[in-house]
């Protein structure tokens, strides 16, 4: 097999596993969602429970499982296969070896350089994500086409609003998951092998509990950046209900000071602990996709008999 065509074969795995993950997650990333916006409302935080319920109101207990679930599966495979396929590939283009042999640090900036064409392809899908998940009002009739199509109206530019905080939010997030998985499951593995023994059940616990540390510490780390840029596109998201200029889309989509002040305005009306809203429910859900990844993929590798490395 030539090296272009083991390459191409490892997106099979990955992207069975990444779809498998994003799935069983969707209900949690609901909650997340619901829990972060509200950070950005005007006047008094709601409890979580009282999102729950007027999201409930709203569409329905079913809506969880499928209110914005095509957007959430299509952005969440498309943006973990981008970043786990692109992986290896940054780390040999900029450090000459597979990822087993290189750093802390060169994993890092590989993972982090990963983010940034899975930014590309998911940014429209994050908005149709966000705008279905947010439509109390069913003006988009959970139709991923029409959510989408509020921003393409507005220009060819205006579904990438907020793609400086889908950057960030990615990059701070699987930089730091992939660099500390191998260590997080040199931990794990033998934890796990301890009390199952060498077995089929014990090594999945070991990748699950191991994906699940490493998930966890990734999500902890990128929770206020992810705020904002939920905060930035839920704002971009209602602008585009009027026409919008240029200018206008070029700094919601780009500009890191549109990014900031973002920020910067939840901080001056809720205080820094508002950057933090959802943190538990984002280190539920990430760690979850966290530990389904590092257990699914490299049981499909094996399946499909896949030997490249992927991670």
């Amino acid at each position: 097999m030539s090296s272009a065509a083991s390459v191409a074969a490892t997106l099979a795995p990955i992207s069975a596993g990444c779809v498998a993950s994003a799935a069983i997650m969707y209900p949690m990333d609901v909650v997340r969602a619901l829990r972060m916006a509200s950070a950005s409302d005007a006047g008094a935080v709601l409890s979580t429970a009282q999102l729950l319920r007027n999201f409930v109101a709203a569409h329905g207990v079913a809506g969880l499982a499928k209110q914005g679930v095509v957007p959430e599966v299509a952005r969440a495979t498309s943006m973990r296969v981008v970043q786990f396929f692109s992986y290896p590939l940054m780390h040999e283009l900029f450090f000459g070896r597979l990822p087993s042999e290189g750093s802390h640090g060169s994993k890092l900036a590989s993972g982090m350089m990963a983010s940034l064409p899975a930014a590309a392809v998911i940014t429209p899908l994050e908005n149709a994500k966000i705008a279905l998940q947010l439509d109390s009002a069913g003006r988009f009739n959970n139709s991923m086409g029409e959510a989408m199509g509020h921003l393409w109206r507005r220009g060819a530019l205006a579904p990438y609003v907020g793609f400086q905080g889908v950057f960030t939010r990615s990059a701070v997030s699987f930089g730091p998951y992939i660099a500390v998985l191998p260590y997080c499951n040199s931990v794990a593995a033998p934890a796990c092998r301890s009390v199952f023994g060498d077995t089929p059940l014990g090594s999945t616990l070991g990748s699950l509990l191991g994906g699940l540390l490493a998930g966890s510490f990734g999500a902890a780390l990128n929770c206020p950046f992810d705020l904002v840029r939920t905060a930035l596109q839920k704002q971009a998201i209602a602008a585009a209900a009027k026409p919008m200029s240029g200018a206008q889309i070029l700094s919601l989509s780009f500009s890191p000071l549109a990014y900031f002040e973002a920020g910067r305005a939840i901080y001056a009306s809720k205080g820094l602990g508002a950057l933090y809203m959802g943190l538990g429910f984002k280190v539920l859900h990430l760690g979850g996709v966290g530990s389904c990844n590092a257990a699914l993929i490299p049981r499909f590798k094996k399946w499909f008999g896949i030997e490249r490395e992927v991670f």
